[in-house]
């Protein structure tokens, strides 16, 4: 067996520029090493996907970190290693901890894994550097140990609005053109995390039922509907107002440039505008029961790690309220996923990606080769693709159309497969129209009302 750090690596391959950024989690130099190498002719992801490439085996154990022994082995754990495409290729563990992954063309990968209740991890040396592992035409080759470590609680600080300077910017009413007659007020506010200021929380409430409204009722606890946007968030005000006017708080949020790929600091960000809203601190009227949590396309992805984030245990700043009766596989404080037009598996986005099987948005071209080479770089695209965390996710709704070409509705398929594999409850929305998801403008399609009126109905079946 050959088994060569990166620096060692390079020394073989200082022709390819493409490889030596890679290696770096910076977006802007896995882009310029990608553009670099496409364009000098190095960058061919398919060769290996030729008929009759050679192909070999990999054998190894997955184990925990300060476990009773040193060969406590983790049963049940995926591995993961993908091609220079890719093309994913992966083994569960068995009661010992022992995986085999066959039929892998020939060449060199870093291996990673992910199990329930531990950080996933790829293998590296002593100093953090991933570590290839070549496999070899017609042999097996046995992988050094990966070691995961048990996943710790998430705590925020305390107290949570003034630990993050949580402010109210702006308070105003907007309307929406469908259903008729909604409308809504809508709350903004900003707050600084980890380094960055949050601008992009909102807060929609019915307009006769909010507390802000003069001629309001009697105080009622609104259920939470919890949108997260994959582009910024007043682009999709009339959703969120839509929604709101059916009777929810609908506390609405999407990334923030500063963190560019960096999915776990989206997911971070998000939690802190969830505990937020559950603990009162955007004002009076919104339910603390766990809410419904909805996201599409990359923010499917911020969703993912908001589950297994919170899946670790509740935040410090969680108050103390009884759980809901709906469904014993409520997680924290989301009780309901729905993820619309979402990635399911990130190796297969980049492998139809590299393939030229799907269409890119203008202004996202980069966006797969900026999180890196699969075949070295596998932690990254593991933490975007749900599939590989299926068994911690609460109930959820799959909504995707046969149209979509960015992210094609294979990808939901393998989501509901994984989904139902581990007995979550999984309901789904699967249709031909080639509409905008959540569309609601003068344009609103057929389709797209039913959908709206899907979520409705699935929303208020765990808001209750």
């Amino acid at each position: 067996m050959k088994i060569q750090s990166i620096p060692l690596m390079l020394l073989h391959l200082l022709v390819s520029l493409f490889l030596i950024s890679g290696c770096q989690t910076n977006p802007r130099s896995n882009v310029v090493g990608y553009i670099f190498a496409e364009e000098s002719g190095l960058f061919a992801p398919y060769e290996s996907n030729k008929p009759n490439s050679p192909t070999g085996s990999i054998t190894g154990r997955v184990i925990r970190s300060g476990g009773i022994t040193t060969t406590q082995g983790i049963a049940g754990a995926t591995v993961i290693i993908a091609e220079r495409s890719g093309i994913p290729h992966s083994a569960q563990t068995d009661a010992n901890g022992r995986y085999q992954i066959n039929n892998i063309p020939a060449g060199q990968y870093v291996p990673a894994a992910i199990a329930l209740g531990f950080e996933e991890n790829a293998l590296h040396d002593q100093f953090g550097i991933p570590t290839l592992i070549t496999v070899q035409a017609d042999s097996s080759e046995t992988v050094p140990d990966i070691v995961l470590s048990p996943k710790q609680p998430l705590h925020l600080p305390q107290p949570l609005a003034s630990s993050v300077n949580l402010t109210t910017t702006a308070i105003y009413s907007a309307t929406a053109p469908f259903p008729q007659g909604a409308a809504a007020w809508i709350q903004t506010f900003t707050y600084e995390y980890n380094g960055a200021t949050i601008d992009t929380l909102r807060l929609y409430t019915p307009l006769q039922q909010s507390t802000l409204s003069p001629s309001a009722g009697p105080r009622v606890d609104l259920p939470m509907l919890f949108m997260v946007y994959p582009t910024y968030v007043d682009l999709w005000q009339t959703v969120s107002v839509a929604y709101a006017a059916q009777g929810y708080a609908v506390v609405a949020i999407s990334p923030v440039a500063d963190r560019l790929l960096d999915i776990e600091a989206h997911a971070l960000d998000a939690i802190v505008g969830l505990t937020l809203a559950q603990s009162g601190a955007l004002g009076s009227g919104i339910s603390d029961q766990p809410a419904v949590a909805l996201g599409g396309s990359f923010s499917s992805a911020v969703l993912n790690r908001i589950i297994q984030n919170l899946a670790s245990g509740t935040t410090s700043n969680q108050r103390t309220a009884s759980q809901p009766t709906t469904s014993q596989h409520t997680i924290g404080q989301i009780a309901a996923l729905i993820t619309v037009g979402g990635i399911g598996n990130a190796f297969d986005g980049a492998s139809e990606f590299y393939a030229g099987n799907i269409t890119v948005p203008i202004g996202y071209e980069y966006a797969i080769p900026a999180l890196g080479p699969p075949h070295i770089i596998p932690l990254t695209f593991l933490r975007y693709s749900p599939v590989y965390a299926a068994s911690q996710f609460p109930p959820t709704l799959i909504i995707h159309t046969a149209a979509d070409t960015v992210i094609p509705i294979q990808q939901a398929y393998e989501l509901e497969a994984a989904l139902r594999t581990h007995d979550i409850p999984v309901d789904v929305f699967y249709y031909e129209d080639v509409s905008h998801y959540l569309q609601i403008d003068e344009n609103l399609t057929d389709a797209g009302a039913e959908m709206f009126y899907h979520i409705l109905d699935y929303t208020e079946r765990f808001s209750q």
